[in-house]
């Protein structure tokens, strides 16, 4: 999939060769837009942009060709010296979808996130049927981990491009970050029907298929690879962890400890190796592996957090405080971690680390009804009456949902 920055631009190239003409204007200005027209074609880029450069000049009001000259600079990697023209063009002609996504495209190049989106989002807004537009700001989207949005976009994208690889691909892995694995499991099948020769799509698929519930169709995809890829280590570590999700545990250990024997500084086999010895309370290997891990790589989110649990089981809360300390530090977002670590200051004495740690809980998850009884308890014993009062309210408005669901539940079954 094509998804760095300059993918923008490469794309957008299909956009330009239909800009209108100048208008009816001094003959000079027609053939000189001829001859623009013509070096752009023979794929002169140079002779293109000082041709445009100068009609730019003859004709100051022409946003096309503010958008021409703009293009041309990004498309020969002066980005930042397009940026200006394609500016301008927006501001003579502010319904020039066109020019939003140029804006989009060059200002993603130089790492302005945020004024990228706003030009992509415009140039949807103002051409919600081009397909290419939509699919390229979802793709920003999914690069700067706004996955909800990126979703939105890229499933408009995929019904009206459904023959797009990228398009289904992206879709994939932006569910996958939503946890809507079903979701991803359909957009990746997609994708690799539309490209069965693609082993990273399928491998994307297989994961898509155990986190969905069917790790037997993931083990299916994997071996599939396997068969002409026979050394390929993701897809091996990916076979192990469907073992975990299959709940056969003792192969997944099988086949996870070969793969640390043959590659002993591979974080992901160590870490799911962790997993499958604590998932049968082999608490001592579990640490041990979840250990390796988070040296091997100690980005590893999962792995700090993991082996947090590991050593609350064992008795450890100080050891296991520190885990939760580098999970957050490496994945501030992770709202479970920082209510493990809640929990824990809150059993060891330290009110106002646990509070801390509590408020990023449930300003990441508002629905966490124990988190927030935690935090209610912790703030009455800090003498804050009103902060307490209103967390012990939404702990009892979630507690008093969740009862109600189920009794709805429990009623639809009796009725059927």
């Amino acid at each position: 999939m094509a998804s760095s920055r300059a993918s923008f631009l490469l794309i957008a190239s299909a956009c330009v060769l239909g800009l209108p003409l100048a208008g009816q204007g001094p003959a000079t200005v027609r053939d000189l837009d001829a001859a623009a027209r013509q070096r752009l074609a023979a794929r002169d880029a140079n002779g293109a942009l000082e041709a445009y450069q100068q009609l730019a000049r003859l004709v100051p009001q022409s946003a096309a060709y503010q958008d021409e000259v703009g293009f041309l600079l990004a498309a020969t990697n002066r980005a930042a010296d397009a940026i200006p023209y394609f500016r301008r063009a927006t501001q003579l002609d502010p319904g020039m979808a066109q020019a939003w996504y140029h804006l989009g495209a060059a200002l993603w190049l130089i790492r302005q996130t945020d004024p990228s989106l706003r030009a992509l989002e415009s140039a949807v807004r103002l051409s919600p049927q081009n397909a290419d537009f939509r699919f390229r700001l979802g793709q920003a989207y999914h690069d700067s981990g706004h996955y909800a949005e990126a979703a939105r976009e890229l499933a408009q994208a995929a019904r009206q491009m459904p023959s797009i690889v990228a398009i289904w691909q992206t879709l994939g892995a932006a569910y996958m970050q939503l946890n809507r694995y079903q979701e991803a499991r359909d957009a990746f099948r997609h994708a690799v029907e539309l490209d069965p020769a693609n082993d990273l799509l399928r491998n994307s698929y297989g994961n898509a298929l155990v986190r969905s519930g069917d790790p037997d169709g993931g083990l299916k995809e994997f071996r599939r690879i396997l068969e002409h890829d026979p050394g390929n280590l993701p897809v091996e570590i990916n076979i192990g962890y469907a073992y975990i999700a299959a709940g056969n545990f003792q192969a997944a250990i099988k086949q996870l400890a070969q793969l640390t024997r043959d590659h002993p500084d591979e974080a992901g086999a160590r870490y799911d190796l962790g997993i499958a010895y604590k998932s049968i309370d082999d608490l001592p290997h579990a640490q041990a592996e979840l250990q390796k891990a988070v040296q091997l790589d100690p980005s590893l989110a999962e792995g700090h957090y993991s082996l947090a649990l590991t050593l609350i089981d064992e008795g450890m809360p100080d050891k296991a405080a520190e885990q939760l300390r580098a999970a957050v530090a490496a994945r501030p977002s992770y709202m479970e971690a920082w209510y493990q670590l809640g929990n824990i200051l809150k059993q060891q004495g330290d009110a106002d680390g646990a509070i801390e740690a509590l408020n990023h809980s449930v300003a990441l998850d508002d629905q966490n009804a124990a988190a927030w009884n935690n935090l209610g308890l912790l703030l009455r014993r800090k003498g804050d009456k009103d902060g307490a009062d209103k967390a012990f309210a939404k702990a009892a408005a979630l507690r008093k949902a969740e009862e109600q669901e189920k009794e709805r539940k429990l009623q639809q079954g009796t009725r059927k």
